[in-house]
């Protein structure tokens, strides 16, 4: 399979791309299974993973605020309303033959910066990472969003197909999100997830 790359840290290339990042793409209605574009990120970032034939894949993400469906569950003695995208995808993964051992869920983030914020801590490495997604969705990440988050070397893989196109104040509000964040990896992570739950609250009057 040929993947298609665009740039992240200057200089970076698939060779040296150690990790897989797959952001969520939302949930069905009843919160117990991925979104059609959710798949899609799962199967390249799977056919990536077993390319590179190294480091370890970690799924992202909980849900938006502005999904309140679900059946609360508790999962590690915690509590989510419905399946967190991150074991969707995990479980696709896995199911579709990925080693378990090397898929992580990372499940609390609740927007793209707070994917990245939460994922930089999950890898066990300071190794590069490839981003998976949609065009539209990576060119945020890219632009707005990674160099603002990551404390390592990134660059972006593009899921074929685009469902996603985002309006240009999401891009907006990824900017409001990230800017002057504290060095702090638990305190910038704090404060994104305030930021992001007050911004998809704003939003509803947009």
């Amino acid at each position: 399979m040929e993947f298609e790359v665009l740039p992240g840290t200057p200089g970076l290339t698939l060779a040296s791309v150690a990790h897989v990042l797959i952001p969520g793409y939302g949930r069905l209605a009843d919160a117990t299974a991925l979104t059609l574009g959710g798949t899609d990120r799962c199967r390249t970032g799977l056919a990536l993973h077993r390319s590179l034939g190294r480091g370890v894949v970690v799924c992202s993400g909980y849900k938006s605020p502005s999904d309140h469906t679900g059946t609360p569950r508790v999962i590690d003695g915690r509590s989510y309303q419905g399946v967190p995208e991150a074991d969707l995808m995990r479980s696709w993964m896995v199911g579709a033959g990925a080693d378990p051992g090397l898929v992580r869920a990372e499940r609390d983030s609740v927007d793209t910066v707070t994917n990245l914020l939460r994922s930089d801590t999950c890898f066990g490495d300071s190794r590069p990472i490839a981003i998976v997604s949609h065009r539209g969705h990576l060119r945020r990440i890219l632009s707005v969003i990674a160099p603002r988050t990551l404390r390592r070397s990134y660059l972006g893989v593009v899921v074929p197909g685009d469902p996603l196109h985002e309006k240009p104040i999401i891009s907006v509000m990824s900017w409001l999100t990230t800017v002057g964040l504290p060095p702090s990896p638990d305190r910038a992570i704090a404060a994104a997830t305030r930021r992001s739950e007050l911004m998809w609250k704003l939003s509803r009057f947009l």
